[in-house]
């Protein structure tokens, strides 16, 4: 083993530790500061292996154009076409509109609101992106709890923890899911007849769980804030169009591609592109903010995940270098003795990513697992390679809910609480996580095991 060989983990531990910290640098020798966060963690880390020899072209090609079935390119288009779609959803206020109709359908009970956010963060995940989810329903949450003068952080935790469980079902619920799902070729409805079941009893699990935790700091009766909510309805013709392209899309998803004639990612590409026709038509010619169309436009641009594109091809580059140098063989080695039987095998894998993603994030975490499992020292059978894959999809989604780093949207959720005065902090999250989570990921393992044992 020589220099060469550790330098990618140890700017792969690096890079994780730097989306972690985001910290503010001062550049040597200037007055200048750079704010090195998740988009720009992973492109220093590329720039490292560059500079000390571990990397070459042909490894950043292979980072950004793929091997083995999983395509990079192909995947960041997907996220970013499909969260544009559903930004420019948000943007029109559907999402919230939605949200306060739920919130006056419990008429002041707060145990029953508990349940109710509960269901509507699992209902919305299926129609969007957990992200958006979560940052949509986070200011309803508050806005609820301020006039209502209950504390909001069971409702908050609830929220976030359905929207990263029923984030699982579908192939689009979570940039993990397309990448996972890629490396071993399962179709838009294959990925939901095997995520379905073990969503759903992941996702009465938890409530059961939830509910005991926080019944006796739940209020039985609570003022209701007095808001129409038609009033958060802004642009309706907007949400009537984008709501039938979005569905179209999703129908248009679940056509195997032999029949479709087109991947995925052209699809998606063909249904942003003409989201974003109408949204610069509407704006300039037909909405109220005519003379603002293009802050409109502006609005929906800075809420996309564009961040994403360099945090994902950084580390598809810095993984690829792992693999070149034998990191993923070693590890594939040594995880092989353990897919002989399969409950364990799923179970277990689903526990290990499960808690791998909630300390190294559950992209890289992802990244990860999928070169270890396509590695060809990870000797399986086809269907352990299946039941593995399909365990790391599941531990993707569950590590968001055990620590406030196991993903992305964790960051950035405690970061808007803090600037509305809602301090939760990272052991207080955890110690939520920890009591209802092991009890979610044995229940979704062994629905799944259960599956694969029946129909394999």
């Amino acid at each position: 083993m020589n220099l060469l060989s550790i330098a990618p983990i140890l700017v792969f531990a690096a890079t994780i530790f730097l989306v972690f910290k985001h910290p503010i640098v001062r550049i040597p020798f200037t007055r200048r500061h750079i704010h090195i966060d998740y988009g720009l963690a992973p492109l220093l880390g590329v720039l490292v292996l560059l500079v000390v020899g571990s990397i070459n072209l042909d490894t950043i090609s292979r980072g950004i154009f793929g091997s083995d079935m999983v395509t990079p390119y192909a995947i960041i288009i997907l996220i970013i076409t499909l969260s544009y779609i559903c930004v420019s959803l948000d943007y029109t206020g559907l999402f919230e509109y939605v949200s306060l109709h739920f919130a006056r359908a419990s008429k002041g009970y707060g145990r029953r609101l508990f349940i109710y956010f509960f269901l509507l963060s699992s209902l919305l995940t299926l129609v969007t992106d957990n992200d958006i989810v979560i940052l949509t329903m986070t200011p309803i949450i508050f806005y609820y709890s301020q006039r209502a003068r209950v504390n909001p952080v069971p409702y908050l935790i609830a929220q976030f923890f359905a929207a990263n469980i029923l984030s699982m079902t579908l192939y689009i619920g979570n940039p993990a899911n397309i990448i996972a799902a890629d490396s071993v070729g399962v179709t838009f409805l294959e990925f939901s007849k095997w995520m379905l079941i073990p969503s759903v009893v992941a996702m009465i699990t938890c409530l059961a769980f939830l509910v005991f935790v926080f019944w006796k700091n739940l209020p039985v009766k609570t003022e209701m804030p007095d808001v129409d909510p038609k009033l958060a309805i802004k642009n309706k013709w907007g949400a009537i169009f984008g709501t039938v392209l979005f569905i179209t899309t999703i129908v248009l998803m679940s056509i195997p591609t032999s029949i479709l004639r087109m991947p995925l990612w052209v699809l998606t590409s063909i249904s942003a592109g003409i989201m974003v026709l109408f949204d610069i038509l509407y704006y300039h010619f037909v909405g109220p903010n005519m003379a603002g169309h293009r802050s409109s436009i502006s609005i929906i641009g800075s809420r996309m995940p564009w961040k994403t594109i360099p945090f994902v091809l950084g580390l598809f580059i810095i993984v690829e270098d792992l693999v070149s140098k034998g990191w993923t063989d070693f590890l594939a080695s040594q995880f092989t003795p353990f897919t002989g039987n399969l409950f364990a095998s799923v179970v277990g894998f689903m526990f290990l990513t499960s808690f791998a993603a909630s300390f190294m994030n559950n992209h890289p975490m992802t990244i990860f697992f999928v070169r270890i499992f396509q590695s060809s020292s990870f000797n399986g059978s086809a269907v352990a390679r299946m039941g593995s894959t399909l365990a790391l999809i599941a531990g993707a989604n569950f590590g968001a809910n055990l620590t406030l780093v196991g993903a992305l949207a964790g960051i950035m959720w405690v970061s808007i609480l803090s600037e509305k005065g809602i301090q939760i902090s990272f052991s207080q999250f955890s110690k939520y996580g920890v009591l209802v989570m092991p009890f979610v990921i044995f229940s979704a393992g062994l629905a799944l095991a259960l599956e694969l044992m029946l129909w394999t």
